[in-house]
């Protein structure tokens, strides 16, 4: 129903613009950007909603207005929609009741003309614009999923093709063998690297089935092994089967299956281990063998004994250690040594030759044979025998004769109960026993002296915790003079109180403890401590005497210590006297001796320790300034005999020595009846058990100082 056209002459009122007011239009902007958010998600601010609508708004009202409603401008309008995201179950229905509220009902709206007629249009409009953009979307967002869909399949076919060529690259090019087989074992494709390992031809591999070509006492563990894998009850199967050439040889191959996805087949790799177990051999062969002679190792040497000492037969171990190989190697250089140790090598095996034995290089110059004893293996002495004389036959190397001997140590009827590590360290003491005596010897298992040398040894490894721990002291021992007993002197010594084994003698530990580094700051220490004690004891004029080993003695920086040991303490240098070994001089550089000498330039009272008869023990009392000599305890030690020859030579020796105005000590004295008769043989002064009683020596050297006797002279 339309409303009455006016009167034909009377005039038409003037239209108005509806929503004419910017505040009204805001209202309506704000209600309609509420509601529209209501209905679903808007990826924009509030505020960037109302103003986006309010635009909107205004080109609605600028078409409402118009002679004929802009429907294309409301189509538009209902496109921008869309576009925002208007796009809920109810944004449309909200955004036509909010406009047509709002465009209905503008100021003066009574006056308008047909204005529902042109809002219905411009509302129509607007659904249509507002339909027609979904549908766009809706039908672009299909057109990109296909497109995306098809790009997705061409590019899944594009990579299904390179990975199909690139398995037949792997399939073909692999040095393992690959085959992929039907649920009973029918091969239905295989690669060139399968027929090389069986040694057939394609045709002759291809149709066949896989059990065919593997031996047959291996057949019935594999097709167990691929049911099992068909059961699901193993992941993978991995076996070592043997396979069968064409040519009937067996060829031992690593094989792995796994089914296959989607299949009722398997798919199972082949690889031949004839290289890996070549490798294997090669390297378990570097493992137990020397590389330089060819001989077993100390390991490969190690388990054969273990397993001669389960055998009943009776076995002898050698532990052979070349004599002067250091020699060679100094002097002729390291090629040259390696030259001597495989010629010896070679000589060794030849004598052991037709015995069930072996022979193995431990290290360096250090060799093992191990002989398992029948009834005519020669006994230990004529083996020792063939093979010293077979090694010092001449080996020309570089045009030089040499000629080489051995030191051994012998283990004899090996015990079953001992760890073969035992036994090679009971060879090896035995054969250090043997060194020590000479070139050329031997010695066979002691186990008594194999128990001391091995506690030594012990003592010797535990010292530098004892040192840390203040195990170690210092004792002293009176000095006496034989004439009337009075102690005139003390002799600083190490001091070691075990917490096992109670004080330990020096002899149990010293000899070995020169070895090592610690050697070296005990006998610094021995020096300060001693002389500190001295001087704090009031003993100024006592000399306080100590014995240096060896190496405390080849220390070069000997005389720059023992300065500056004498300039923190108060008494003269002649009251230090430092004990040097003659034997060790005799054989020592002239930089040795040069020391000594400057030792005696510090005013330090040089004493020759272990003096003996000899001439060139004779002559360092020409080369060396020295204060006095101890002799040899192997002359105090020896029986007293009026007509023994030695004692008669210590006579001559002393009185020579005597009449340079050297000093003669006698230590070790056991006897009233020694220290008498080396006091008629010219020895003024004299040490040991005899003064020291079974208290061995004291810790507190203030109660030598100021004299007194020391002992009885007579009746021990």
């Amino acid at each position: 129903m339309t409303r009455p056209l006016p009167s034909g002459g009377q005039e038409r009122p003037a239209r108005t613009q509806p929503l004419a007011s910017p505040r009204e239009r805001v209202k309506v902007a704000r209600k309609w950007a509420y509601l529209v958010s209501s209905t679903t998600y808007l990826p924009l601010s509030h505020d960037q909603i109302e103003r986006e609508l309010l635009g909107l708004l205004d080109r609605l009202l600028a078409a409402v207005v118009g002679d004929q409603p802009a429907t294309e401008s409301a189509a538009e309008v209902g496109a921008e929609l869309v576009r925002l995201h208007c796009v809920g179950r109810t944004s449309l229905q909200c955004t036509v009741d909010v406009l047509a509220a709002a465009l209905l009902a503008p100021p003066d709206s009574r006056s308008a003309d047909r204005l529902p007629e042109r809002v219905a249009r411009l509302l129509g409009a607007l659904a249509s614009g507002y339909v027609e953009a979904i549908r766009s979307a809706a039908v672009e967002q299909r057109d990109t999923s296909d497109q995306a869909l098809l790009n997705a399949v061409r590019e899944s076919q594009r990579e299904w093709r390179a990975s199909e060529a690139q398995l037949d690259e792997i399939f073909l090019g692999s040095p393992s063998g690959i085959a992929v087989t039907g649920p009973d074992g029918h091969l239905v494709r295989t690669n060139p690297a399968l027929h090389r390992i069986l040694d057939r031809a394609s045709s002759e591999v291809t149709g066949g089935n896989l059990f065919e070509f593997v031996h047959e006492a291996d057949r019935r563990v594999l097709r167990d092994g691929y049911r099992d894998l068909r059961d699901g009850k193993i992941d993978r199967l991995r076996s070592r089967p043997r396979f069968v050439t064409k040519d009937g040889d067996l060829s031992q191959a690593t094989l792995t299956a796994s089914l296959l996805r989607g299949s009722h087949g398997y798919v199972t790799i082949v690889t031949d281990d004839a290289e890996l177990t070549l490798l294997q051999n090669q390297l378990r062969h570097q493992l137990l063998h020397d590389m330089l002679t060819g001989l077993p190792n100390r390991q490969f040497f190690s388990t054969h004994l273990e397993h001669v000492l389960h055998l009943p037969n009776p076995a002898t171990l050698y532990h052979v250690d070349l004599d002067g190989f250091s020699l060679v190697t100094d002097g002729l250089g390291r090629k040259a040594g390696d030259s001597l140790l495989r010629i010896a090598a070679d000589r060794l095996r030849s004598v052991v030759a037709g015995e069930n034995a072996m022979v193995a290089r431990f290290e360096s110059d250090k060799f093992g044979i191990l002989i398992e004893n029948s009834a005519s293996t020669p006994d230990v002495l004529t083996m020792i025998e063939r093979i010293n004389e077979t090694l010092s036959e001449p080996i020309y190397i570089d045009e030089k004769g040499l000629a080489v001997t051995a030191g051994f140590g012998v283990v004899e009827d090996l015990p079953r109960n001992v760890e073969p590590a035992e036994l090679l360290r009971s060879a090896d003491l035995a054969m250090r026993r043997a060194k020590s005596k000479g070139p050329g010897r031997w010695e066979r298992y002691d186990p008594v002296w194999d128990v001391q040398a091995r506690e030594a040894i012990g003592l010797v490894a535990a010292m530098p915790g004892a040192w840390e721990n203040g195990e170690l002291g210092i004792g002293y021992e009176p000095v006496v003079r034989l004439a009337d007993g009075e102690i005139v002197g003390a002799e600083a010594q190490l001091r070691w109180e075990h917490p096992e084994l109670g004080l330990l003698l020096r002899d149990r530990y010293l000899e070995l403890a020169e070895r090592t580094a610690l050697i070296g700051t005990l006998g610094t220490w021995l020096v300060k401590r001693g002389w500190t004690d001295k001087a704090a004891g009031g003993g100024a004029d006592m000399p306080l005497l100590v014995p240096l080993t060896p190496n405390q003695m080849a220390d070069p920086r000997l005389a720059g210590t023992i300065q500056g040991i004498l300039d923190s303490a108060a008494p003269t240098p002649d009251r230090l006297w430092l004990g040097l070994p003659a034997g060790a001089l005799l054989v020592a550089g002239h930089e040795i001796v040069d020391d000594a000498r400057a030792l005696a330039d510090l005013g330090i009272g040089v004493v020759l320790l272990d003096f003996g008869v000899t001439p060139g023990e004779l002559a360092l009392l020409e080369d060396l300034p020295v204060h006095a000599v101890r002799l040899d305890s192997r002359l105090v030690w020896h029986a007293i005999d009026e007509d023994s020859i030695a004692l008669a030579g210590a006579r001559n020796m002393i009185a020579l020595v005597r009449q340079a105005g050297i000093t003669v000590l006698a230590g070790d004295l056991e006897t009233g009846a020694q220290a008498r008769w080396w006091r008629r043989a010219g020895v003024e002064l004299g040490m040991g058990p005899l003064f020291t009683g079974d208290k061995g020596p004291v810790t507190d050297i203030g109660s030598l100082i100021g004299g007194g006797r020391a002992g009885p002279l007579r009746g021990r």
